[in-house]
């Protein structure tokens, strides 16, 4: 395991890859590993000296928080590369890197799990059911993404005292040092939900940024992340790739640094559909259950039908939108084109109508409010749940958390850079706590507004599959408050402000199936996915170094 996140420097330079990183998908490595025009081994070492280059180097993504050792990576290639000349396959992805997000346990001998706090610096423990999942069919665990310390409970979207800032593939000059996010008037007790939606515009997205970078980045062709509230779809939009966040509790979450156990799961990123439907294949614990990637492969525009709500109900708040006013007409322009090309492509469209959250009230609180306070009452117990579980962590309570962050402040906070100047989120979950009935009751008032009243009622009353919002909305909410599936699908690039937006995409409840369609059709007829260009990154980046440990510095700015 090589942490800080570095790759000892190899005693001869690697070729170049036999592959393109910023463009092939996961299948198209598949292809040339069945082609016998290269091997596992190639594959992990062309990866490896993409991170190199450019995680802390060239572009400074960093969007690895940590790799595994490569001795143990290129054994492990070796024995898939054998396994598959004996014709021993153990998944549609042997032989694949993936990347997991760090709250994520992975094994002792391997890989810390961390959530990007020093204060689990050091927490090694057993492999999470998913992990096991993806190893017996033949994934390669490179290493662990950056992200959000605590699930976005500390710091802006994209930052961790153990990752450094996060920054974005597409936006050469990056989420500039000193630069403050928005919404800095909020309280104490809403900062860390309100910085998550405000901040991400100038951020690559969070809670699971390292796990959408990284695949942007060409660090690695796919990518594990989790969600309480938008934290896979709206990093996703920001790095031009497919992403599906899989209906709660349809995957195992033992194993799994959460927030709360009504919300919470996890997902895949991609650069095409099929990757991120291969990808949530392999988590299954079950390789018996259908199968996403089928969805692909038997695609039939005309038995999809999509409601489209109205881009203008559902945009951000004034300040937290991009700042550019022609943002606006380009965003609202490409949805229309979007539905127009759909419907030329044998889909039916439709426009559909939910309360938007904002004017859903429950009491004197909008259901907005209302998700934000159960993920603060369940917030404490969901993470104490995995820090009772380590066997090797003196750390067990989120009260030893707290404490140990301002023992380490010199790590855990950054005055000068404003990307974390406190812990006011964490705090908050200490501060929050209600009966469990009193929280069920708001679960069911949520899910009324969301499920009931929202996706089941168009579904049933319109006919359609799926129900469609653009990215930079609070769209994600209904899927949270529902608990059902979502996906996220490129769509355009504003120039000026170098912001990319997407579609995002949810249907009922283990419907995954129909949102992977759905993917598919967009990929068919939309344009394809804007490619990074890192040497941009690089040229605009000499000189950003927002690390302040000298063992984890940029050799080299040039």
């Amino acid at each position: 395991m090589a942490f800080p996140p570095q790759i000892p420097p190899l005693k001869r330079p690697l070729p170049p890859p036999l592959f393109d990183l910023l463009t092939d998908t996961a299948d198209d490595v598949v292809k040339s590993l069945e082609s016998g025009s290269i091997t596992s081994r190639q594959v992990v070492e062309s990866y490896l000296s993409q991170i190199e280059t450019h995680n802390l180097r060239g572009a400074k993504c960093r969007a690895v928080l940590c790799v595994n050792e490569r001795r143990c990576l290129m054994e492990e290639a070796d024995r898939l590369d054998e396994q598959r000349r004996r014709g021993d396959l153990r998944g549609p992805l042997h032989g694949v890197p993936i990347l997991l997000k760090d709250n994520i346990a992975t094994v002792a001998s391997g890989l810390p799990t961390t959530a990007g706090s020093s204060s689990l610096l050091f927490s090694y423990e057993t492999n999470a059911p998913v992990v096991k999942n993806l190893i017996e069919r033949g994934l390669i665990i490179i290493g662990k993404a950056n992200m959000t310390e605590f699930m976005g409970m500390k710091g802006v979207g994209g930052w961790s005292a153990l990752g450094g800032m996060c920054q974005p593939a597409y936006n050469p000059t990056g989420y500039k040092i000193g630069e403050k996010p928005r919404g800095e008037t909020v309280s104490a007790l809403d900062k860390a939900a309100f910085i998550s939606l405000t901040s991400y515009l100038q951020t690559p997205g969070g809670s699971s940024t390292g796990s959408a970078v990284g695949v942007a980045c060409g660090f690695a062709p796919i990518s594990v992340g989790t969600e309480t509230s938008g934290s896979i779809v709206t990093p996703a939009a920001a790095s031009a790739l497919y992403a599906l966040k899989v209906t709660p509790g349809s995957v195992s979450m033992e194993g799994v640094m959460q927030l709360t156990d009504c919300f919470d799961t996890l997902g895949t990123f991609g650069k095409s559909a099929l990757d991120v439907a291969l990808g949530c294949d392999a988590l299954a614990t079950s390789s018996k259950s259908s199968s996403l990637a089928s969805c692909v492969s038997s695609m039939k525009f005309e038995n999809i039908s999509v409601g489209f709500v109205d881009i203008e109900k559902w945009r951000l708040p004034a300040g937290t939108q991009d700042d550019d006013p022609k943002y606006f007409e380009q965003t609202a322009r490409e949805y229309q084109q979007a539905k127009d090309m759909l419907r030329q492509s044998g889909v039916k469209v439709v426009d559909v109508y939910i309360t938007p959250p904002e004017e859903y009230m429950v009491g004197d609180r909008n259901v907005n409010e209302l998700m934000r306070k159960i993920i603060r009452c369940q917030g404490k117990n969901g993470i104490e749940r995995y820090l009772k579980g380590l066997r090797f962590a003196k750390i067990k309570t989120l009260e030893d958390v707290i404490r140990k962050h301002k023992e380490f402040s010199g790590w855990e906070f950054e005055d000068g850079m404003r990307y974390c100047t406190d812990q006011a989120g964490l705090e908050a979950l200490l501060a929050e706590s209600r009966p469990d009935n009193e929280v069920l009751e708001w679960l069911e008032q949520c899910k009324r507004w969301a499920a009931t009243e929202g996706i089941d009622k168009v579904t049933s009353e319109k006919g359609v599959n799926v129900v469609v919002c653009c990215s930079d909305s609070y769209f994600a909410g209904v899927s949270v408050a529902a608990r059902y599936p979502m996906a996220a699908v490129p769509l355009g690039y504003n120039e000026s402000s170098g912001r990319l937006y997407g579609l995002q995409a949810i249907a009922q409840a283990y419907q995954e199936a129909k949102l992977v369609k759905f993917m598919t059709a967009c990929e068919c007829v939309f344009p394809r996915r804007r490619v990074p260009d890192l040497e941009a990154c690089k040229k605009a980046r000499v000189g950003l170094n927002d690390w302040k440990f000298g063992s984890c510095r940029s050799e080299d700015d040039g």
